[in-house]
């Protein structure tokens, strides 16, 4: 088996729940990498080490940048010349880069010594600049995650043609984020499309309604533009204007939480629309299976950003949850359209009122493909074959 390091910006991170479940998916087949928490994060996990950096010892700067500086000038040339020719996206990526440019710097003499057969970036920003960077000084094959954001908000990474140029494969999770990739120059065999799996498969007591005074509907993610948490306040104002009785749960924090609540409070749905803020992963496990919908209404961000497949479709499709999602970007790659769930524009809300009002009126006629919402969940997002994908292609990119 490869000896691998995984190179994450901060780990544990509570949000990041598929990283973890890949990781015990990993253990459990016997694949144990090396873990790097580059910003932050906890020294250990489940009863494994985690290398966190100290930002201290980004002093010693001052001896390693004239020590790799002599002994790898073209690295040096190569990566100021990409910076100096790119502007930077945004303040935030330029933080992020320079921070692992020098973090690799600073460690890559010890990392070195650990005879490593392959450095993989969990992300396309900074564990992979990390990874890239190691890669450069230490003469070790590194690889990368790159999924939607990485690739979509502000035109990408700063220096992200480097990274795709050099990386032994990339791994992303859908096939809107794998052909954007491509679109960027990358042939599409360096890309590995490898869904993000799932190892809860809850048990849904039936298919009539779990209330029958109201239907029970959820939502997960953060409150932020891409979420398009605007488009379902509209969508839940025009289901009241109905008439048709309904709870809907909304569940995550972030930047936008303010101006939701006023227009929640302007359009009358302080009865209706419940914000719970985050939670933990039992909590929205408990809010899946006690709703009868689930909504995403994703859209593009103004500044690129959007959602690949986010977790929470695949996570409420194994919760029997009727899916109606946004047809923007990848979210609808995650089932089967009019067989396990509904692709809707999330601008034009008379479509998601009018199934809603269909489901509402008979919920029955809806189980078949609620049904078979559970069981594409477990045919295609199965956390097994996610851990061998993984392992398969890093074996096949620590031989490059």
């Amino acid at each position: 088996m490869s000896k691998v390091a995984f190179f994450y910006a901060t780990f544990p991170r509570p949000t990041e729940t598929f990283v973890r479940r890949e990781l015990r998916a990993l253990d459990e087949i016997g694949f144990q990498p090396d873990l790097y928490s580059i910003w932050k994060g906890s020294s250990k996990w489940e009863g494994k080490s985690i290398f966190r950096f100290s930002l201290n010892r980004l002093w010693a700067l001052f001896l390693w940048i004239p020590y790799w500086a002599w002994k790898k000038p073209r690295v040096f040339k190569d990566i100021l010349i990409e910076l100096w020719n790119r502007p930077c996206p945004n303040l935030q990526n330029w933080n992020e880069t320079f921070l692992a440019l020098g973090f690799a710097l600073v460690e890559a003499h010890r990392i070195k010594e650990k005879d490593y057969t392959l450095f993989h970036g969990v992300w396309a920003t900074m564990p992979a600049t990390a990874a890239f960077a190691l890669s450069k000084l230490t003469d070790v094959p590194f690889s990368m995650g790159a999924h939607a954001y990485d690739v979509f908000r502000e035109g990408g990474d700063w220096i992200l043609g480097l990274k795709f140029d050099s990386a032994s494969f990339i791994r992303t999770s859908s096939l809107s984020t794998a052909k954007r990739i491509e679109e960027l120059g990358l042939h599409q065999d360096k890309v590995k499309l490898i869904r993000r799996g799932l190892a809860y498969w809850p048990t849904r007591a039936g298919f009539e309604l779990v209330n029958n005074e109201r239907l029970e509907m959820v939502s997960v993610g953060r409150l932020v533009e891409k979420k398009g948490y605007f488009n379902q306040l509209i969508i839940a104002s025009r289901l009241n204007d109905m008439g048709i009785p309904f709870r809907l749960r909304i569940v995550g924090s972030g930047p936008l939480k303010k101006e939701l609540y006023l227009e929640r409070a302007r359009l009358g749905l302080r009865e209706r629309v419940e914000f719970l803020g985050s939670l933990d992963q039992e909590g929205i496990r408990e809010c899946y299976i006690t709703s009868d919908v689930f909504l995403f209404t994703g859209v593009v961000a103004r500044n690129g950003d959007r959602d690949g497949i986010p977790n929470v479709i695949p996570e409420a499709m194994s919760a029997g949850c009727l899916i109606l999602s946004s047809c923007f970007a990848g979210a609808s790659e995650a089932f089967i359209e009019d067989v396990s769930g509904f692709s809707l524009n999330p601008f034009e809300s008379k479509e998601w009122v009018h199934l809603l009002s269909e489901f509402w009126k008979s919920p029955r006629s809806f189980e078949r493909i609620r049904r078979s919402a559970i069981q594409y969940a477990k045919d295609s997002f199965n956390i097994t074959r996610t851990a061998n994908a993984i392992s398969d292609a890093i074996i096949a990119g620590s031989k490059r």
